[in-house]
């Protein structure tokens, strides 16, 4: 059995990490226990740190029953609405068949891993679907973990309770590693669990492997038993900044162990450059990542792969050596901006074609259609009061951020607002169908019922002001 499982902490007091994470998220656990519906807890941050860990930990020490889905289950808009979204609003029954009332405080606790992977293509709509359940505030917990947070849409993020991980200290990995040691019999001594945690770049997952690896079926543990290799881990780009442009310590070997391709890497350089050099240094170092880029470009035409490492050397390490004096102080490094503009522009191609996709469902045409129809139903939105927007946007499920798209960020939280507060919502009018159906048949109903019952339902929808059909635009 791997250690990593065998060891892992059964009970919240035995997580390792900062003291404010776990206060915290006893708060958030007490608040569900009071009967107080809470935003789903967001646990971020990089792999190895005990997101999952405290998860699992969470559903222990609480007494609540855990439904996970992890990364390897697919994840689309059908399984979240059908898994997630049944977990979250409806009662549980306990592997012992015991029926758990959320009423009297027996939960369960829906938990969601790798969520920033959930937009690929297998998982399409997934996110969406998850935003529509998290919106209403569901009477069961739901707990969230990634690595990358900001993958996630701006909506999903404001609506949790956001909780930032950072890589765990030498100190603390070594505590645990020397917990294990005793509990295994192996005697070890402490240079080699200091040199075992120091390798795991704060992944103490990774350093719980390391060790099992090298312990197990022996006894003792010696320096000599040890062989410690740089672990292959995501080097944090920043810090290869730093090493270009505030040292002369060859940087192009530290340029592979980054989970970045050379094109994006020249990107990074070529942005941050202008802030550590000037003067003659600074063209050098354009004229270094001039031939960094004929490589790439090279390897593009002719699909000669060889060359990426003369250009990585070039725009790390010959860059580099350009300057007379390592820069001193610190300095705040950017991603390239190219990236920002073509994310921006990516994600607003996103939302507007999201929102050809409501119009086309809702009035009955295809997306291609609805770009005609668009700038009609954007005019409305802008022109209209409060009350009317919100009856449109509710008819057609538009999101905050779909409404920010078109409307712009102040009207569309008082239209979102609005939506909420009178619990507008859309409702399928499929009454024609009928009317269809009857001609067919020969059994039409007399012109003055049917408007009677036109009236009916009118007087009936002006009462509730909630469900809206395609009639709720010409009240």
């Amino acid at each position: 059995m791997l250690w990593v499982e065998k060891y892992r902490p059964k009970r919240m007091e035995e997580i390792v990490g900062e003291r404010k994470i776990i206060e915290k998220v006893t708060e958030w656990c007490e608040k569900w226990k009071k009967g107080i519906r809470q935003k789903p807890l967001l646990l971020a941050g990089p792999p190895g740190v005990g997101k999952t860990s405290l998860a699992l930990a969470i559903a222990n020490s609480m007494g609540w029953e855990a439904v996970e889905l992890n990364a390897s289950d697919q994840r689309s808009f059908e399984i979240i609405n059908r898994i997630v979204g049944e977990g979250a609003y409806n009662e549980t029954i306990s592997d012992d068949g015991e029926f758990l009332s959320s009423r009297e405080g027996r939960l369960k606790v829906i938990i969601l891993d790798e969520v920033d992977n959930i937009h690929k293509k297998e998982d399409f709509g997934g996110e969406s679907a998850l935003l529509r359940i998290v919106r209403r505030m569901p009477p069961q917990p739901i707990i969230l973990i990634a690595n990358d947070p900001y993958a996630l849409s701006t909506e999903l993020r404001n609506r949790t309770e956001f909780i930032v991980f950072r890589r765990l200290r030498k100190d603390q990995i070594v505590r645990v590693l020397e917990r294990i040691c005793r509990a295994e019999g192996v005697a070890c001594d402490r240079d080699v669990l200091k040199l075992i945690a120091e390798n795991s770049g704060g992944d103490l997952r990774a350093a719980i492997n390391d060790l099992q690896a090298v312990a197990e079926g022996s006894k003792a543990i010696t320096p000599e038993d040890v062989v410690v290799s740089k672990r292959t881990q995501e080097l944090d780009v920043f810090k290869l900044m730093q090493k270009v442009f505030k040292t002369k310590i060859p940087a192009h070997g530290d340029a592979m162990l980054i989970d970045q391709s050379p094109d994006d890497l020249i990107a990074w350089i070529e942005e941050n450059l202008p802030l550590e050099y000037s003067d003659n240094e600074m063209v050098k170092g354009y004229e270094m990542l001039s031939s960094a880029d004929i490589f790439l470009g090279r390897v593009k035409r002719r699909q000669f792969y060889r060359l990426w490492k003369y250009a990585s050397y070039l725009m790390t390490t010959g860059v580099q050596q350009v300057k007379t004096d390592s820069s001193r102080g610190f300095t705040k490094y950017k991603p390239p901006s190219l990236w920002q503009k073509l994310a921006y522009a990516k994600k607003r191609r996103s939302i507007y074609t999201a929102i050809l996709r409501k119009i086309g469902k809702a009035s009955h045409m295809s997306s291609k259609k609805a770009v005609d129809f668009y700038p009609y139903i954007k005019t409305l939105l802008i022109s209209f009061d409060v009350p009317k927007s919100a009856k449109i946007s509710a008819f057609y499920d538009f999101s905050l951020e779909e409404l920010e798209f078109m409307v712009g960020e102040e009207k569309a939280r008082e239209i979102a607002n609005y939506i909420e507060s009178h619990k507008l919502h859309r409702v399928e009018d499929e009454s024609f169908l009928k009317g269809f159906e009857a001609e067919k048949s020969g059994e039409v109903e007399e012109t003055e019922k049917e408007e009677s019952r036109k009236d009916e339902e009118k007087k009936k929808h002006e009462r509730k002001g909630k469900d809206l059909t395609l009639d709720a635009f010409f009240e």
